[in-house]
């Protein structure tokens, strides 16, 4: 179960239709991002070296995302642990919502047994974890696209944020972890462009 954690807590950097532009994953999937989307990935780091830079950061470019946010996180998605993007059309100064992906070694229940452990322990690791009360709304296992996966819905760290999260099967025992977290006011409109973003994946 601690490998749920893991990835569910990746996330604790938010303070943050249509098809998109593909991008390429350093995990090993395409996606399509729609473009009010800004995508961090260690390869657009890469690419585009200017303007990632953390002391020049163009605000037309970068829209309400939150500067000193991007600065902390940089770091990280250069080291390939995590990939993040972040909604450049959200209302909140001070929360950008955001979808990231890590990739960890696990797997998926198997079974009705497997699941119903899963999620009757997940409220209490998630308010453990989250050091506040965290309500599950949604644990079942899900297909979308052709893609298997856990399926979860839950509070998110701060308060009034909701997070929604695929745990993707890439392989035998590696899978594919993309959480998306906003604020509760934007839950529906992020909700169907994050089905269509995790709809769009596709492994090489």
């Amino acid at each position: 179960m601690t490998r749920y954690i893991l990835a569910l807590v990746m996330f604790f950097i938010s303070i943050t239709p249509g098809h998109g532009k593909e991008y390429q994953s350093s995990f090993g999937f395409t996606v399509d991002i729609p473009e009010h989307w800004l995508v961090l990935t260690r390869q657009e780091l890469k690419d585009n070296p200017a303007l990632f830079d953390p002391d020049k950061l163009d605000e037309k470019k970068f829209g309400k995302v939150n500067k000193d946010l991007l600065k902390s996180v940089i770091g990280r998605i250069q080291s390939g642990g995590v990939e993040i993007y972040f909604n450049q059309e959200s209302p909140d100064i001070h929360f950008s919502d955001n979808i990231n992906v890590v990739k960890i070694i696990g797997r998926t229940p198997e079974n009705d047994n497997q699941l119903h452990e899963v999620c009757d322990s997940l409220p209490e690791q998630l308010s453990s974890a989250f050091g506040r009360r965290i309500k599950v709304y949604q644990c079942k296992l899900k297909s979308l696209n052709n893609l298997d996966s856990l399926f979860l819905e839950f509070d998110g760290m701060v308060k009034g944020t909701r997070s929604i999260q695929y745990q993707i099967q890439m392989s035998s025992n590696v899978q594919i972890v993309v959480t998306a977290t906003c604020k509760d006011t934007t839950l529906e409109i992020v909700r169907k462009e994050f089905e269509d973003i995790v709809g769009s994946i596709r492994f090489k």
